[in-house]
């Protein structure tokens, strides 16, 4: 018995070195990698206290299927707690359980998710479905040029960018969808407030409320509308001004007693006027 399990440490060590040779832990140097090979990179997010990730180290990422479905890409492991690349990585793409698996761009974009454990043939199905879905974000833009006139393709593509965290790609697009006079006024509106979401999500919250404030000269009403009012609010308070914030969500509830985002705002304004009597 202790002969057995002797061996079978060996054999599992085995396999993790050999797991381990592939893959990089350097987020810049993946980067580079991928850009003068122009391949994807496959991120693990992983902790150490995490039992699944140990599992699909031990046994899905030694097998034949994964290593064949990945040999075109760029292997890197990111501890989310390793206070460095790791932990900034998971707070930039909002990594909250584990594990987790991205696939990104050498430019950074995120080509897909993956949370959880899957035996080696569920996983790869996953991610090759995953990384086909990217795949059609691409022929999408190299069609662009032909559906100038179809402004809710051009709002769906801008978003597909958002949440690809291709952030610029879908600033630039949902721009010219507020400023085109062709536009649908329905069309106008959600890009305005896509438009502040992109802008929140870069941290440049100054041009949100820019944004925002454009968006007001141009519609008072409807759904986007409400839901830029109550981001607006939610801006004041990353920005740490609590009676602003205040001041927007009472507004919204005078304004729009009927709004679908009426229970946000009824969870958020009790905090923020505790937070305001504290001071």
């Amino acid at each position: 018995m202790k002969r057995t399990a002797v061996v079978m440490s060996a054999l599992v060590l085995l396999a993790s070195q050999a797991f381990g040779g592939a893959w990089t832990r350097s987020l810049p140097a993946a980067l580079k990698k991928a850009k003068d090979s122009k391949q994807l990179i496959f991120v693990d997010m992983f902790a150490d206290w995490c039992g699944w990730c140990h599992r699909m180290e031990q046994e899905v990422f030694p097998s034949a299927v994964f290593q064949k479905a990945t040999d075109d890409m760029v292997l890197l492991r990111l501890n989310t707690e390793d206070g460095g690349e790791g932990t900034k990585l998971a707070q930039q793409f909002q990594v909250t359980s584990l594990p987790t698996f991205l696939l990104l761009t050498p430019d950074m974009m995120v080509a897909g998710v993956i949370r959880g454990y899957a035996t080696a043939p569920e996983f790869v199905k996953t991610l090759e479905l995953t990384e086909t879905k990217y795949r059609e974000l691409g022929k999408l833009v190299k069609q662009e040029a032909s559906f100038t006139n179809d402004y809710a393709k051009r709002l769906e593509m801008a978003r597909a960018f958002t949440q690809h965290f291709g952030l610029t790609q879908s600033e630039t697009r949902l721009k010219k969808l507020v400023s085109e006079k062709g536009a649908p006024p329905s069309i106008r509106d959600h890009a305005y407030y896509e438009l502040a979401v992109t802008q929140v999500l870069q941290k440049r919250l100054d041009d949100a409320t820019r944004s925002i404030t454009a968006f007001g000269k141009v519609q008072n009403k409807g759904e986007p509308y409400e839901r830029a009012r109550v981001l607006q609010g939610q801006i004041y308070l990353q920005q740490g001004n609590l009676l602003a914030a205040a001041n927007e969500f009472r507004s919204f509830k005078a304004n729009f007693p009927k709004s679908a985002m009426m229970r946000t705002v009824e969870i958020i304004l009790p905090d923020v006027e505790r937070r305001l009597a504290k001071k």
